[in-house]
């Protein structure tokens, strides 16, 4: 697994332990996320529990990644059924520092976790962006 991939699921389980809960279903989904991307729930273990550098936001270099990572986030936040103030929080926290405007993290936050809640693929989620 490439250090790109290794930091957005060090990033992904940020997100799981956001809310002080880790629940199966959050587990679940990370483990979906990386057979979609082609990597083994061992591979993605090493990484969360050996990571070899902080996650840090500089891997993500072109707004596709951005989108891909935050609506991997917004997955991640529904995945328990339930959406808190602290992963709504978290979700505006990697807005700002993906280098989105602050004035329009709500609106990316809000549209990226109603794709999530409605199951939208991200292959769909891609499209309505591009059909803005």
């Amino acid at each position: 697994m490439n250090e790109g991939l290794k930091q957005h699921f060090l990033g992904l389980y940020q997100m799981i332990l956001a809310d002080t809960e880790v629940h199966p279903k959050e587990l679940e989904l990370l483990y979906l996320i990386g057979k979609e991307k082609g990597v083994s729930e061992q591979e993605i273990q090493n990484a969360i529990f050996s990571p070899a550098h902080l996650f840090s936001f500089e891997s993500l270099s072109n707004d596709d990644e951005k989108i891909g990572y935050l609506y991997d986030l917004a997955r991640m936040a529904w995945a328990d059924g339930v959406l808190d103030d602290v992963e709504i929080d978290c979700m505006k926290s990697a807005c700002k520092r993906l280098g989105f405007s602050e004035e329009y993290t709500a609106e990316i936050t809000t549209f990226l976790l109603k794709q999530a809640e409605n199951g939208r693929s991200v292959r769909d989620v891609f499209e309505t962006i591009k059909n803005l």
